[in-house]
Parts: structure tokens; sequence; C-alpha cells
């Protein structure tokens, strides 16, 4: 590894002293550290453009949460009702503790179903759960409100999920999804 990474420096170090040479600037002193200039933002750039809009901006503020002692049967009456395929567990004084999503249930659902190699402790628990607490996920993804879409698009893109929960003192102040996020762009490139 430190063989690739020393090889990476000369190769770049190589290419810096052939296009000095090659536009007649002088090749600076060993000792002198070089920095590089910043770029400036060019407001075209899709990435540029993301980086000065704020996660607040575009997040849904109304949002379907329940409560972490909402029962399982409710939760599906829920899910059977609104457009929405995960909602925010919230504990009585607002803070986010988990989400419940459709793969939950789903899982709750068919556990006989599952692979045996699914059938640990946790989801014997679960296949008995009664309510949102024991069926959650407890530490979902999520972003500050201050955090710029290209933060929120980076996090749903490496960790392949579709909506963030947006909490502020461990209060949940609304959801951001993937649809929320095109929307913007769309509008502002259109």
């Amino acid at each position: 590894m430190h063989e690739a990474a020393s090889f990476i420096t000369s190769f770049f170090k190589f290419k810096l002293l052939t296009r000095m040479t090659e536009t007649g600037k002088d090749i600076p002193d060993k000792t002198e550290v070089q920095e590089e200039e910043e770029v400036p933002r060019d407001k075209t750039r899709l990435s540029d453009i993301c980086a000065d809009i704020i996660v607040s901006e575009v997040m849904s503020k109304e949002m379907t949460m329940v409560k972490e002692t909402e029962s399982i049967e409710n939760i599906m009456e829920l899910m059977t009702k609104t457009p929405y395929h995960s909602y925010p567990v919230v504990n009585p004084n607002g803070e986010l503790v988990g989400v419940i999503d459709e793969n939950n249930i789903l899982e709750l659902l068919f556990f006989e179903r599952s692979n045996r190699h699914h059938h640990t402790h946790l989801m014997a628990i679960k296949a008995l759960s009664e309510e949102a607490s024991t069926l959650m996920v407890h530490h979902p993804m999520i972003i500050d409100p201050d955090a710029t879409l290209c933060e929120a698009a980076d996090l749903m893109i490496k960790h392949h999920i579709d909506r963030l929960c947006v909490v502020k003192d461990k209060k949940l102040e609304g959801v951001v999804s993937k649809s929320d996020l095109i929307r913007k762009i769309y509008e502002l490139r259109g």
C-alpha cells in the first residue's frame, strides 16, 4: 500500500515538473511548499450548485411519524393508507429513536419464509413484535438541516437509502428524500 502511494506521489511530481518545464516556469526549490489554488465555484456545475443549498430548504416538514409504542397492526394499516414507504419513530419527547419501513414489516409477516441464516435471536424477538420499538431500525441515517444537498446525496448514494431523517438536537425536523433532491435540481436546471 505504501509503495503504491509513493508511486502516485512521484508520478504527480513528475507531471508537475514536466508541465513547468514545458511552460517555461521555474522549477520550485524542493524546500518550497506549493499550495493548490482554490478553484472558484462554477455555477453551471451541479455539484457546485448543490453545495449552496441546504437540506432544510427542500426537506418535507409534513411527515407521518409513529410513536415507539404504536402497535404493528396500526403501522400496517397506516402503510395501506399513506404513500410513504418508511416512518420515523419518535419517543414522547419528539426525539427520533428509529425508523420502520416496508422491509421491516415484510420480514415480520414472512418470517417463516426467510432464510434459516436469518433466524437469529434478534429476528425471533422481532417476529414476536407487537409495537414499533421492537421492530424498528434503532440507528437510522440522519442529517443536519444545515447540511448541503451534496452531503445528503452522498449519504443516500453511499448507503443505498431513499430518504434521510433531518434531526437537530435529537428532534426530528423533517425528512429529505431522493425525490426531493431530484425535484430541486430539476427546478434549478429548468
